[in-house]
Order: structure tokens, then C-alpha cells, then sequence
């Protein structure tokens, strides 16, 4: 049977024109949201440290400024701007590692989920929003980058 004069069986999701549009971003209602940035930030320091370990071998170390770029570059993501490549890599390998972190943690923000009720008997799962993720990243700079007072 020839595509002419096959009845269309699928119809599509949405019509032209008609599509939903994104609701604007609203704050999260996080209860503890302290508490929160930093349980947030611990899971981060985890896969920082992993990502350090890791590049040992190859002769990289990974300090406060290499973590101070990747953080810049977050945030760089969360408000539009592409994030990557990395700047301020000595050289390729570095750059790679540097690369490496950020899209891990780039992806963050989608795989920790809040909890809204919104009825007696349901609850929504939520991704952390924007917002509360510049938080979080500059909580973590203000604890892994800064200068430590003697």
C-alpha cells in the first residue's frame, strides 16, 4: 500500500500552535533550605573528590581555582550561557578533566528531587530549579575555594 492512501493511524501529541508553554520559574518551598544547599553540596564534594582521585594518574591536580572555574562555568549553564569547554585549562589533559567534572555535575540538578504534596493522597517530584542551584554552587565556592583564615 502506497503512503497516499494509507489512513494516518498516528496523530500527533500536540497540534501546531497549540503546544503548552513552560510556566515561569517559581521558588522552590524547601522547608530547610540551608540544610538542603548543604546536603546538596556534600553529594557535589563527593564527586569532586572522585574526579580529583581520578585524574592523580595523569598527573593533574585538581585545586580550589580548577573548582572555582568548573563552578563558574555551572552557573555560566544555569543561567543560559553555554558552560563549556572549561576555561582556564594549562593544557589538553587538564582541559579533559576539567570538561569531565562539569558535565557531571551539570547534570545534577535533575537527578535531585524535592517533594511537593499537592493533595491529601499525591505528591509531585520536582528537579531542583535553577535558582536553588546557583545557591548551592555558590555555597560550595564559599566553602571549597575561599581563602582559609589561619
Amino acid at each position: 500500500m502506497k503512503r497516499d492512501t494509507r489512513p494516518d493511524t498516528v496523530r500527533p501529541l500536540f497540534e501546531m500552535g497549540t503546544e503548552v508553554p513552560f510556566l515561569p520559574e517559581a521558588d522552590q518551598d524547601i522547608a530547610d533550605r540551608k540544610g538542603e544547599a548543604k546536603r546538596v553540596v556534600k553529594r557535589l564534594a563527593a564527586i569532586v573528590e572522585d574526579h580529583r582521585q581520578a585524574a592523580i594518574p595523569l598527573n593533574i591536580e585538581l585545586g580550589a581555582s580548577d573548582l572555582s572555574s568548573v563552578l563558574g562555568a555551572l552557573r555560566d549553564h544555569a543561567q543560559g550561557r553555554p558552560g563549556t569547554p572549561v576555561g582556564d585549562a594549562r593544557d589538553e589533559i587538564h582541559g579533559y578533566c576539567l570538561n569531565r567534572l562539569f558535565d557531571e555535575l551539570v547534570e545534577e540538578p535533575s537527578n535531585i528531587l524535592f517533594t511537593t504534596k499537592t493533595g491529601p493522597d499525591s505528591i509531585r517530584y520536582d528537579a531542583m530549579n535553577a535558582k536553588f542551584w546557583l545557591e548551592c554552587l555558590d555555597l560550595m565556592e564559599a566553602i571549597f575555594c575561599s581563602p582559609k583564615e589561619s
